[in-house]
Formats: structure tokens, C-alpha cells, sequence
């Protein structure tokens, strides 16, 4: 199956997850992901706010933000950039486009050379830190500035692929993957 085709079937894979399984998981992805060395070693996080069945960071936001940690997500600027836009609690967002939600206007931004920890969403990933995101390269481009963060992917563990997924030359691996029942380290 080529990438475009790998995309779809994995995007209907998700979207046929019930909302049951879905709250459930995000509950046991938020404990992996908080007590994981990554998060508790870093100052500046930056998440994202999901979409319907998207494996969910709300706890893992909101843990952040209680301990003192910046968080910040991403909103999409132009059609080919995307900031670290600070997230200060989860009251305080509204819907963007495509019913995504963002912070209100007036976040102060952090430069992704900046950040400590990025949370990276995916359409699928495979067990050696390849990623396929959703297709616009909006993370490709963020990633590539981002020198300094460690890049955790986050996902369902039923988005895990046993082949690798098609990398090309501008894509960066992510170096570790956290889902709902494991965690997956890449070797350097």
C-alpha cells in the first residue's frame, strides 16, 4: 500500500474506535506519559488538543500546568506553518478551523528551539520512531527547528505498525513512542 492509501486506512481505523475505548485509553496514556522520565524532566511541553478519537493530552496537559510546567500547542498560522502558542488552562480555548480547538487570542509563543518536550500526534507510527502524520508537513517543518526537544510520538497503541512506515529525507523520527499500553525508546 503506498503512503496515501496507508493514511486513509489508518485515519478509518481510528475513526471507527468507539468513544468508550477512546476515554479509556486516554486515561492509562495520560499515567504513562506523566510518569515518564521525559515529562517529569521537562520545563516547556508542548502538546496538542485533540480531535474526536485522536489519542487525548487533556490530563496530561493539565498535570503540566498544575506542577508549575509551560505548556504549549499548536496553531496553524499559515497554510504551511504552525507556532507553540502557551496554553494556560483548558478553559481557555475556543474552536479554530476545522472545529479544532486553540488557545484564545493573545498567547505568548515559544520558539521551538525553546521547548523541551514535544508531544507528537500521528496518523500511525511504526516500533523504530517513524511517523505519518496527517499529510500538510505542518510537524515536518516545526520538528526541523525543534534542535533541542526530545520528540515523543503519542498515539493508540492499535496505530503501532509492524512494517516500517515510508520515511523521506525531511522526516524526523521521533524519539520515543508512548500509547496507551506501552513505551517504546528508538535507540540513537
Amino acid at each position: 500500500m503506498d503512503k496515501k492509501g496507508l493514511r486513509l486506512a489508518m485515519k478509518a481505523r481510528r475513526q471507527a474506535l468507539s468513544e468508550e475505548e477512546c476515554k479509556q485509553w486516554a486515561v492509562d496514556l495520560g499515567e504513562r506519559i506523566t510518569a515518564s522520565s521525559y515529562f517529569h524532566k521537562a520545563t516547556r511541553i508542548m502538546a496538542y488538543l485533540a480531535m474526536p478519537k485522536e489519542a487525548n493530552l487533556d490530563t496530561v496537559i493539565e498535570r503540566a500546568i498544575a506542577a508549575g510546567k509551560e505548556v504549549y500547542v499548536p496553531v496553524c498560522v499559515t497554510r504551511t506553518d504552525m507556532v507553540a502558542a502557551r496554553l494556560q488552562s483548558l478553559d481557555d480555548v475556543e474552536r479554530g478551523v476545522l472545529n479544532i480547538r486553540i488557545p484564545r487570542p493573545g498567547y505568548t509563543m515559544c520558539a521551538p528551539e525553546d521547548l523541551d518536550l514535544i508531544l507528537v500526534p500521528g496518523v500511525a507510527f511504526d516500533e523504530k520512531g517513524g511517523r505519518m502524520g496527517m499529510g500538510a508537513g505542518y510537524y515536518d517543518r516545526f520538528l526541523a527547528k525543534a534542535t533541542k526537544a526530545r520528540c515523543v510520538g503519542v498515539c493508540w497503541d492499535m496505530q503501532v505498525l509492524a512494517d516500517a512506515i515510508p520515511m523521506e529525507a525531511h522526516d524526523r523520527p521521533v524519539d520515543a513512542l508512548i500509547t496507551n499500553i506501552r513505551t517504546i525508546c528508538r535507540e540513537p
